[in-house]
């Protein structure tokens, strides 16, 4: 038995998403929060409404996620007081060939199109994360999602104006006009029926991951990769499983941070935190606290990025790179000046991210993502399935950690986040965005644990986002007194040249005075905060 309290109607709407309640979620669409809040009345577990939520949003928001991407995970067992991740990312085809791309001159990895696509990770993790943890039947995880793609959802303001940036590409795509309505992207507030896609997760529903990876679908996947002349092909998928990690941590003011390790960039955030560890930056003025915290977040991505590259050696390398004497010298970089680090950040890609606590107190953050707006730009026919183009981060250079090889995981940007407090979750969260989640991260537990922030004060500041040298993005509404400042200091304050290129959090935080969880989606998205009193 349970009880839903305080529906937030409007989008992003972070001053009323703070309520008492027993169980939470906040998540980037209302469809998608309702689904986890449904599953979390009816008892299920924190997982159970990560997977509903994150179903959902493959559905409702398809270009950022869905059956054909990837997902990582944390998890909280509130009964043994442990932290388990789970990497969820998919591997290059066993054909891969970076020679091939060589000798044809390509120098670097295609962006988009069948040589970019690796397995697609998400349905394996999700099936994992249910063995181990689910309290609710495996199909009633789907529920929310197929209704939607069956039944129709409307188009909200954030998806939608994603949704019609991507016309031009939906229409060069291979099979991707099923997501177009008479040739164009659909409108906000038009409904939308993916009934290819509801006839997949149908599938899936029923007969479990094995449909998808050694089924009907990876057959039909497998057959559209082969017309396609791609390298993906029926053994990958059959080999495909989503693999348990110890998450790796580092204290910031006292306060133990995780993040997943390699081969995603969460290592990139702990290093940040490390280097400002040693700066009172609530001392500092503000323009000189935001110079601090751009050259941090300049060195961890100089330092890190290049070095992360298959999952086999990530543990290795976050011991390495969180050490004191390397973190140190690290620290003594940064001067009073902007540094100009020769190193492209790149822009595009996007991503979902599901925050949720259930009423024994176990929590899940768990982030999903076809890699850019709609992946690959390929739709296995018939399914409604649109592979990822996260291959497209591999790099063709022979020497780099990341190099394209059979059956390795590229380097991948999702990175789901839980820092702690007094020994159990503080906050459960994540920003989506391509390579600017760690830079996001970064700001937003700088805005709480030094600024003394509420949660949903928190999220809304107006960002940065550094793209490489000295040249820095600054969202509308930016101090300009601490824009002033940074640029007295050296740095290229530049207007941004994609849409949306701050991030979205969704995030929730246990207010221990209080001894109950409050939430904050930020208004970048569509998202809500949904809670639930469980009886």
């Amino acid at each position: 038995m349970s009880r839903e309290t305080d529906k937030l109607d409007g989008a992003g709407d972070a001053a009323d998403a703070v309520v008492r309640r027993r169980a939470s979620v906040a998540t980037s669409h209302p469809i998608a929060a309702n689904a986890a809040a449904e599953l979390l009345g009816r008892g299920g577990h924190a997982v159970d409404a990560a997977i509903a939520a994150a179903a959902t949003l493959g559905v409702v928001d398809p270009m950022s996620a869905g059956i054909g991407g990837d997902c990582f995970a944390m998890v909280w067992d509130a009964r043994d007081a442990s932290l388990h991740g789970l990497n969820g990312s998919g591997r290059a085809p066993r054909a891969a060939d970076a020679d091939l791309l060589r000798a044809r001159g390509d120098d670097g990895m295609p962006r988009h199109g069948i040589l970019s696509v690796t397995v697609p990770g998400a349905v394996s993790a999700w099936a994992r994360l249910h063995e181990r943890w689910g309290q609710v039947g495996w199909a009633e995880l789907f529920e929310a999602a197929i209704g939607a793609a069956r039944d129709g959802f409307e188009v909200t303001p954030v998806v939608g104006a994603d949704w019609a940036q991507c016309e031009a590409e939906l229409l060069r795509g291979t099979g991707t006009d099923v997501f177009l309505v008479d040739g164009r992207a659909p409108r906000i507030g038009e409904e939308v029926r993916l009934l290819d896609l509801a006839s997949s997760l149908e599938a899936i529903a029923s007969g479990g991951a094995d449909v998808f990876y050694r089924g009907d679908l990876a057959a039909e996947i497998a057959r559209a990769s082969q017309d396609l002349g791609g390298w993906l092909d029926r053994v990958d998928l059959a080999e495909h499983l989503a693999d348990w990690q110890t998450p790796v941590e580092a204290s910031y003011r006292g306060h133990p941070v995780y993040e997943l390790p390699p081969n995603g960039q969460g290592l990139i955030v702990l290093q940040a935190l490390r280097i400002l560890d040693d700066f009172p930056l609530s001392d500092l003025s503000p323009s000189e606290r935001h110079h601090t915290v751009i050259e941090a977040i300049k060195l961890a991505f100089g330092d890190t990025a290049p070095r992360i590259g298959s999952s086999e050696t990530g543990a290795e390398l976050g011991a390495q790179l969180l050490g004191e004497e390397h973190v140190e010298r690290l620290r003594e970089r940064v001067g009073r000046s902007a540094s100009s680090l020769e190193m492209a950040v790149p822009g595009g890609g996007d991503t979902v991210f599901v925050a949720t606590v259930d009423g024994e107190g176990n929590a899940c953050s768990l982030i999903a993502s076809v890699y850019e707006h709609f992946g690959a730009r390929v739709v296995v026919p018939g399914t409604g399935i649109c592979l990822q183009n996260r291959g497209s981060l591999f790099s063709l250079d022979a020497r780099s950690p990341n190099r394209l090889e059979p059956s390795r995981r590229p380097f991948h940007t999702i990175i789901p986040a839980m820092p702690f407090r007094m020994s159990r979750p503080w906050l459960v969260f994540g920003v989506v965005g391509g390579f600017q989640p760690p830079q996001a991260q970064v700001q937003l537990l700088t805005n709480l644990i030094d600024e003394g922030m509420s949660l949903e004060a928190a999220v809304a500041p107006p960002r940065f986002r550094w793209v490489g040298g000295r040249e820095i993005w600054c969202e509308g509404g930016f101090d300009p007194e601490i824009a002033r400042g940074l640029q007295e200091r050296g740095h290229d304050l530049r207007p941004a040249t994609m849409a949306r290129p701050f991030g979205g959090a969704q995030a929730l935080e246990f207010v221990a005075d209080r001894g109950e969880w409050v939430g904050a989606s930020e208004p970048r998205k569509d998202g809500v905060v949904r809670h639930v009193v469980v009886d």
